[in-house]
């Protein structure tokens, strides 16, 4: 994934252009299932003539491989036609919202987590369950990540999942032995940074932070709790965000930390230009699908670590896959076998994965990861046994982030800023953060 995305983007995605200019009536195709519930799209009539609009935002590489994976499709399915519209990330979901609410949607859409509430709850996306084009079998771990209300309406292109990054470069020079990333506390986590940051001299700190809300929900999750129900509700406690609050607090008056200023700066650039990026700090918060970026930034040698836990067990450290991105059908095509046929495509046919690899996240289905493992770079081969190593410690996957949540990561992170500037304390920042996304939740209801 070689996009240079800021931290804010990438962790969790602002809203631009979506709201209630998508609650159409009658957004729906002729896709959408019978009262029998028997699907309408089925597999024999993937290949029928047809013309399908196929949206992603890119970046060059994206681009080129996404432009030769669709001329071998229509080579091989002469009777289909793919209109090919590739998107910049700051112009995308503003073009996407006024395609839906002018019924020009897309008939194959490049979708994030943060927005399949807001197109999927709102009527823009089909059911992909009803697409018989879609070879779901290899696929059938990663569904529940694209369901909300037992719909699918997005299906994984490929996972990513969160790690603490090590630069063994930045410890050898410090003199300080890695951890054991399985058996490691909060505890050892903050005492190791203190630990590089002082045998540095001043070089690079030991980590750097950012705060967002995969942070927050790994916390969660390791005290029994969660961001979201699967009802859309709140699933924690202001007491234990507190906790988390003062865990963070600890961590940043340890001297381990980032600057308040460098933590600022950090959630706001590119990976590649944060401090551990640049080598100013010997470890960070990533996804796994980051780090071939990040080592061609710092030149260092790059270590994934397990996040620590509050128990020291790896198997309650809260870990879980996250979707870099899916693959969903617009409500309104006319064309849902199609549309499906070419999705299966991309997640199904080892040809196409041979060119995209890993830039769409790590694939879901085990043969196509076997098939593309030797191809890839080293760190990107890292990032896969990582995910294969980790893959029988998760045991759960979060709700869909309802209507109305994908700013909750700059909240969190706003409310970061406000318990290590000394602005608030850990209970009334952790009082101020429930009672926002609550307020979210209910403007969206």
């Amino acid at each position: 994934m070689s996009q240079q995305l800021s931290r804010r983007q990438f962790g969790a995605l602002a809203l631009t252009g979506i709201g209630t200019s998508i609650l159409l009536a009658g957004c729906g195709t002729s896709a959408t299932p019978d009262s029998g519930g028997a699907s309408t799209a089925a597999a024999g009539d993937a290949f029928r003539k047809a013309t399908v609009n196929l949206a992603w935002w890119t970046n060059p590489v994206r681009t080129k491989y996404t432009g030769e994976i669709v001329k071998d499709y229509t080579n091989a399915h002469s009777k289909i036609t793919v209109n090919r519209a590739p998107g910049e990330w700051a112009t995308y979901w503003t073009k996407l919202s006024t395609q839906v609410a002018g019924h020009t949607e897309p008939d194959v859409i490049q979708m994030d987590q943060a927005y399949i509430a807001e197109y999927g709850g709102r009527g823009a996306l089909l059911d992909m369950s009803k697409v018989g084009s879609i070879d779901v079998g290899p696929l059938k771990s990663s569904l529940a990540a694209g369901t909300l209300d037992g719909k699918l309406y997005g299906i994984p292109a490929g996972n990513t999942v969160y790690a603490v990054l090590a630069n063994k470069t930045l410890f050898t020079k410090a003199g300080v032995d890695l951890p054991d990333d399985k058996t490691w506390t909060w505890d050892d986590y903050i005492d190791l940074s203190a630990k590089l940051a002082k045998a540095s001299h001043g070089a690079f700190t030991g980590t750097s932070w950012f705060g967002g809300d995969q942070d927050v929900q790994i916390w969660l999750k390791q005290h029994g709790e969660q961001l979201y129900t699967a009802k859309g509700k709140l699933g924690f406690s202001a007491k234990t965000v507190a906790s988390w609050f003062a865990m963070v607090k600890k961590l940043f008056a340890s001297g381990g930390g980032p600057t308040d200023d460098q933590y600022t700066n950090d959630i706001a650039t590119s990976v590649q230009q944060e401090l551990f990026g640049t080598n100013k700090s010997a470890m960070g918060w990533h996804w796994n699908t980051q780090l071939t970026a990040l080592a061609a930034a710092n030149g260092g040698d790059l270590v994934l670590l397990r996040p620590p836990s509050v128990s020291g067990s790896a198997k309650k450290n809260g870990l879980y896959f996250k979707p870099s991105m899916y693959w969903s059908v617009g409500s309104q095509t006319k064309y849902p076998a199609q549309a499906g046929g070419l999705i299966d495509y991309f997640l199904n046919n080892v040809s196409a994965a041979k060119l995209q690899l890993v830039d769409r996240g790590i694939p879901t289905n085990e043969k196509v990861i076997k098939a593309i493992t030797p191809l890839l770079a080293k760190t990107d081969q890292r990032a896969v046994t990582y995910m294969q190593n980790v893959k029988s410690e998760i045991s759960w996957v979060p709700p869909i982030p309802p209507k109305g949540t994908s700013t909750v990561a700059q909240v969190a992170q706003r409310h970061t800023e406000d318990v290590v500037f000394g602005r608030a304390t850990p209970s009334a920042a952790a009082s101020a953060f429930r009672a926002e996304v609550q307020s979210l939740l209910d403007s969206n209801s």
